[in-house]
């Protein structure tokens, strides 16, 4: 069984290329040790923009880069770490609860992620809290 190092961590995934292009397997369940709850979801990131900016309390997530490449920052108490995530160099990300996390896509075509969240999203229960560091934010 796999287990997480907390606050966060990064892994290497495998690629398999063709002709056709590159397939790699982002999540994958049992092996990984990643409760099957929650809900996948994908976003973009424009040219020069910036998604996150909080944290959770329950939630953990896992992100991946489907298109382009981004700068993801996290920050757990004084642990603080920037990771490079790209398509052409796939990883997956983990993100326990209460690691502020942000993505910044700083190159000039948009970026897509894919992510999972082990619990799925409750308006009526929210757990997403704003981080406000002015020094973060900046980063």
């Amino acid at each position: 069984m796999y287990k997480w190092q907390e606050p966060f961590e990064c892994i290497n995934l495998k690629g398999f290329p063709d002709e056709r292009g590159t397939l790699f397997e982002v999540l994958r369940f049992k092996d990984q040790s990643i409760p099957g709850k929650g809900q996948i979801y994908a976003f973009s990131i424009r040219s020069g923009k910036r998604r996150g900016d909080h944290y959770h309390l329950k939630k953990q997530e896992w992100f991946t880069c489907a298109y382009g490449e981004v700068e993801m920052f996290l920050k757990f108490k004084d642990i603080k770490k920037r990771i490079r995530v790209s398509a052409s160099e796939p990883k997956l990300v983990y993100v326990a609860p209460g690691t502020y996390h942000s993505v910044t896509n700083r190159k000039r075509i948009p970026a897509i992620m894919i992510s999972y969240s082990s619990t799925q999203h409750n308006p009526k229960d929210n757990d997403t809290f704003k981080y406000d560091s002015l020094y973060e934010r900046n980063a």
